[in-house]
């Protein structure tokens, strides 16, 4: 971004850095903010061409990987913190993140087992063939070398502010499309960094997570997303800048389509309901016909979200018959 496009009050010390991901998203947009020490808000995938762009973006600032005093994680997804592992290694940088992240990003190998044991499980429940959730099973294990462990060295909590440049910016802990995802915001300026939270042009699609130790019940990710929407849409903020794609100039008007596709998406489901109850698999279907495994599994990840709000509106409900969940209107 040149000083021409930069919108009235973005900082001089902080920088867009732009770089690929192999992921269907396309590229992620970092944050480097100079100052004492230098903070790099995300860093990228594990992903060659992704670290050949950031060390040629950062060598036109005049600075090297080594010259990293910090890295700030928004959140446990690999095209967001993949490479983090490895920098923080090779600088010796603060790695800070929320908690609700620590167990994934140090313990990669164990905490990605557990949570592909979990996907296995919520897939055939949801009544999934077993053949697709092999396959689902199987690229998410082959998406798992875009990211190696990295062990935090401190932790942001909402609330937190840190120093970016000259100034503080605040932390704000807003689970939904990843239950650690932060944002940082600025007051003065008004200004957000939205990191996956708000997204212009696509859906920040929140994901049906595992509950964060065994024996706890499911969090209800995509009824955290609404309700952290709102508080967002609260605030004063003139502009987003997101993890992915353009700057958003209008954080109001975007929460409220995107409520409002949420509130429609959710009678659509209710309507597949009529006919009798159905597997969170059939309404997938009944939406969304061609999609690839990959893809069902989000569709079914997002129809029990949506479910898990009806439910608590009392308009639907469940039971576990031979091992699959039906739904059915109340």
């Amino acid at each position: 971004m040149t000083k021409a496009q930069r919108p009235l009050g973005f900082p001089e010390y902080l920088h867009i850095l732009q770089v690929p991901t192999p992921f269907p998203v396309g590229p992620v947009n970092l944050y480097l903010a100079e100052g004492d020490p230098p903070t790099l808000i995300d860093v990228g995938p594990r992903y060659a061409p992704a670290r050949e762009v950031l060390e040629a973006a950062l060598a036109a600032k005049g600075l090297r990987l080594a010259d990293i005093g910090c890295f700030v994680l928004t959140h446990a997804h690999s095209d967001h913190y993949g490479q983090a592992g490895e920098l923080a290694a090779a600088s010796g940088a603060a790695v800070l993140t929320h908690p609700a992240n620590f167990a994934l990003m140090a313990d990669y190998e164990v905490e990605r087992e557990r949570r592909l044991a979990f996907y296995r499980t919520l897939m055939g429940e949801a009544g999934t063939p077993q053949e697709e959730v092999l396959l689902v099973d199987r690229v998410r294990r082959q998406m798992g070398v875009f990211a190696v462990p990295v062990r935090p060295t401190g932790a942001l909590k909402d609330g937190d502010t840190i120093r970016l440049g000259d100034e503080d910016w605040q932390v704000l802990h807003t689970p939904g499309h990843a239950g650690g995802l932060i944002c940082l915001y600025q007051p003065q300026r008004h200004l957000l960094l939205s990191s996956d939270h708000l997204l212009r042009d696509i859906s920040s699609n929140p994901i049906v997570e595992p509950p964060e130790q065994e024996g706890e019940n499911r969090p209800r990710r995509l009824a955290d997303y609404i309700d952290q929407l709102q508080r967002v849409a609260a605030l004063p903020v003139a502009w987003a800048f997101p993890g992915h794609g353009p700057p958003i100039d209008d954080v109001p008007g975007l929460v409220a389509r995107r409520l409002e596709f949420h509130r429609r998406r959710g009678e659509e489901i209710l309507q597949t309901l009529e006919s009798g109850p159905k597997t969170p698999y059939e309404i997938s279907r009944m939406l969304f016909p061609r999609l690839d495994p990959v893809n069902r599994f989000l569709a079914i990840s997002e129809v029990i979200g949506h479910l898990d709000i009806l439910e608590a509106e009392g308009r639907v409900s469940s039971a576990l018959e031979d091992g699959v969940r039906l739904w059915r209107r109340t």
